[in-house]
């Protein structure tokens, strides 16, 4: 009767997760509160008309031996008879040895699926490769003058960086200066992926 409660908000795999380790490793009952009547937030699978179709772009990769071990534990890498191969993400590697005694895609929903992905920033009518980076393409893109004040805006926010960072929107300034995220930070993006289940993304 007594029993304390844990309130989550939101039930994708943050959500799901936390109220888990909770659950089994707590006496603490979670409680997790989703706004719409589907779990798996972005990463979630949607059966249209027969055809499964990915909400968003969501990659499982972590530089933790144990979280990577925990998605594995939950979703088993899908079968496989590739040699070797690595997931990189925000220029971190770690590599991955799919195996044959996994679980088969075309007959398993619970299984973690390695696909070559990209992800891309739609903005000004042209994507830009995610995450962003200062090549010649991007400049060709920007202009000179938008990547102008976008260098400057940098400059400014590493040097005079804001004080308290209490909104998110505060934190992404600070990183990537207030131009840039106003820019392409809030622009919507275009992350064409083909999966069921979670994945691993691979680049």
């Amino acid at each position: 009767m007594n029993r304390k409660k844990a309130i989550i908000i939101g039930a994708g795999p943050a959500g799901l997760t936390a109220a888990y380790e909770v659950l089994t490793r707590t006496g603490i009952k979670p409680v997790v509160l989703e706004k719409s009547d589907c779990m798996g937030g972005i990463s979630r699978t949607v059966n249209y008309k027969g055809n499964r179709i990915d909400v968003g772009g969501h990659r499982f990769f972590s530089k933790s031996d144990r979280v990577m071990e925990w998605w594995l534990r939950m979703l088993p890498l899908q079968a496989s008879e590739s040699s070797p191969t690595a997931i990189k993400y925000h220029r971190m590697e770690r590599p991955i040895a799919p195996s044959a005694s996994g679980p088969d895609p075309a007959t398993a929903d619970r299984v973690m699926l390695l696909r070559s992905r990209k992800s891309r920033i739609y903005y000004l009518r042209r994507f830009f490769d995610y995450p962003i980076s200062l090549s010649k393409d991007t400049l060709l893109k920007l202009g000179l003058w938008r990547t102008f004040k976008i260098g400057m805006s940098y400059v400014q926010s590493a040097l005079f960086p804001l004080k308290q960072e209490e909104t998110l929107e505060q934190f992404f300034i600070n990183r990537f200066g207030r131009e840039l995220y106003r820019a392409i930070g809030s622009a919507p993006s275009g992350v064409p992926s083909a999966s069921r289940a979670s994945r691993f993304g691979q680049r």
